[in-house]
């Protein structure tokens, strides 16, 4: 077992985007490290394939830049030529109400046209302005928002849509992770609309983009992963040692020391490989909980498409009763990523209120969510291919009070100087969350 003992050299732990992220901003800024991952692929969930021309995504399926970091890092990395922006599609969106699709569109007047919600609900989201502001520091994005404007938009907008970005229960998770401006604004100005009338836009020379690359969102992490090669090490890692003079990380071929170790594994993984460091650390990420995702590719002929293909795709509320999340029409948003006589979708499946996901047989699980499928689009003819992933441990889950598990996290890296916790529990759900959380820690710590 060698050992590698250079203690300038920082460690990053991990190679999913967030590792990666921490290791290229460490190299820019002529940093020595290593970067420790077990598994041959580098980019953890971020996974791409090509069948027949079609590229497919089974982790994220599109990337919202909205300061131009991630288009910033592209160019840096020789990908400026390869990224392909999302078609006008995508801001035409569907909620599933009575087991019909209702079409949503970024306008005003949709409020007033839409079928997702009965006009009781209408006036209900108008009233809003009124609502007296609530007491709470910390209250569930549920609660929240059916204070502010009322039960069955909840219900049936948001509902579906933190479903399906968190994999949630809208119930559990904080309003102050996951809206903090809407939380501000109603109590700066007591209601959500008029802070939204009252708040200055920042103004940005940057315009927001959705994006991916030619050959799907894996082609980000393999670029990283080339321009990094020569400091990656693809081995498993055993224990993370607190040390007195510095810290320990072992692994199946090897002993690495540093006095700098950035930590990018999932919560849920860190918890049995750090050693002698206080109980409180372990416990803190404990109690970080991820929801499971099944990710599901269908492809079509083309020509057994017979419904209004112009659109992002559909999300479903629980309160249809329908196991299916929703679906991304792939081919409509990413045109250039499909073979012409194709077209792609990705089905959504699981979250925090579907767990049973982890124990059924995944061909159970593709027959049932194939038939709603079906069912809800009205195509009749079987995919010509269909492919599912699990994600066991997909999306952490920001609970209200998660800003004590924030807080204790700061405290253990005061505490030992020199161990630093990041990733998507710590930075955000989002792969452009990760890279800007990697660079600014990196800006910190250099």
């Amino acid at each position: 077992m060698k050992d590698a003992g250079d203690k300038k050299r920082v460690l990053v732990l991990g190679g999913g985007i967030s590792g990666l992220s921490a290791a290229w901003y460490l190299y820019k800024k002529g940093i020595p490290f290593t970067l420790i991952e077990k598994e041959k692929k580098t980019g953890g969930v971020i996974t791409s394939s090509e069948i027949d021309g079609t590229v497919v995504d089974f982790g994220p399926n599109s990337l919202r830049d909205r300061d131009g970091t991630l288009r910033d890092l592209a160019k840096e990395i020789g990908l400026e030529e390869d990224i392909i922006e999302i078609s006008e599609a995508f801001k035409t969106r569907y909620i599933v109400r009575d087991r019909e699709l209702q079409e949503l569109v970024p306008s005003p007047k949709t409020l007033f046209t839409t079928k997702v919600l009965s006009a009781k609900g209408k006036w209900r989201i108008l009233a809003e302005p009124f609502i007296s502001k609530g007491t709470e520091e910390d209250e569930s994005v549920g609660s929240f928002l059916e204070r502010r404007i009322g039960k069955e938009a909840v219900e049936y907008l948001v509902d579906p849509v933190f479903s399906g970005i968190y994999a949630g229960d809208i119930y559990s998770i904080s309003k102050k992770e996951i809206l903090p401006k809407l939380a501000e604004n109603e109590q700066k100005f007591g209601s959500l609309v008029m802070g939204s009338f009252r708040t200055k836009k920042e103004k940005s020379d940057v315009k927001p983009v959705v994006l991916s690359f030619e050959k799907g969102v894996q082609q980000l992490a393999e670029a990283l992963e080339s321009k990094l090669s020569d400091d990656i090490k693809h081995e498993e890692i055993l224990e993370i040692h607190n040390a007195d003079s510095g810290f320990q990380v072992t692994t199946d071929n090897g002993i690495y020391r540093s006095d700098q170790v950035i930590c990018c594994l999932p919560a849920h993984e860190m918890i049995s490989l750090l050693v002698n460091f206080e109980s409180d650390i372990r416990d803190t990420l404990a109690q970080i909980k991820y929801s499971p995702m099944l990710s599901t590719q269908l492809i079509f002929k083309r020509e057994h498409i017979n419904f209004n293909k112009d659109g992002f795709g559909f999300l479903i509320p629980r309160k249809e009763n329908i196991r299916l999340l929703g679906a991304i029409w792939k081919s409509s948003i990413f045109p250039d990523l499909s073979n012409d006589d194709h077209f792609h979708f990705t089905l959504m499946t699981g979250g925090a209120h579907d767990l049973e996901i982890l124990n059924e047989p995944l061909t159970d699980i593709e027959n049932e969510i194939l038939k709603e499928f079906s069912e809800l689009t009205g195509i009749d003819q079987g995919p010509m291919y269909i492919r599912s992933i699990l994600w066991e441990n997909a999306i952490p889950q920001f609970h209200v009070g998660y800003g004590e598990i924030r807080q204790k996290l700061v405290d253990a890296e005061k505490k030992d100087q020199g161990i630093h916790f990041g990733g998507n529990y710590r930075w955000g759900v989002s792969v452009p969350d990760c890279i800007k959380g990697a660079k600014k820690l990196v800006s910190r710590i250099s």
